[in-house]
């Protein structure tokens, strides 16, 4: 989960120049999702801050789906796990709170 929530705590940084969010967020991806990352406006992210420490949703030996909240609401965090530890694989809504 310590993952998860530094991601997100930079992730959820929409002040900062592209170049420096990006600097934030890519040591805690996955390659390939990193470089989905990059086409981001860090202006369009929605949350600021991070409401709490963060829930296991769901966990294997082998990935992890986190629960965080925000002051955007409730982000889904799938974490992998890979040869360089944790690494986050994607990021949303969590479900449940998509479908109200």
């Amino acid at each position: 989960m310590t993952t998860a929530l530094r991601f997100v705590r930079a992730w959820a940084r929409p002040d900062l120049p592209a170049e420096s969010w990006l600097a934030g967020v890519r040591p805690y991806a996955v390659p390939a999702y990193a470089d989905l990352l990059a086409t981001v406006e860090p202006a369009n992210v929605p949350a600021t801050r991070v409401l709490g420490s963060g829930r296991a949703a769901a966990a294997t030996a082998q990935r992890v789906d986190v629960d965080v909240s925000t002051d955007a609401g409730v982000l889904r965090v799938v974490c992998v796990r890979s040869d360089a530890g944790w690494l986050v694989a994607t990021l949303g809504v969590r479900e449940e709170a998509a479908a109200r």
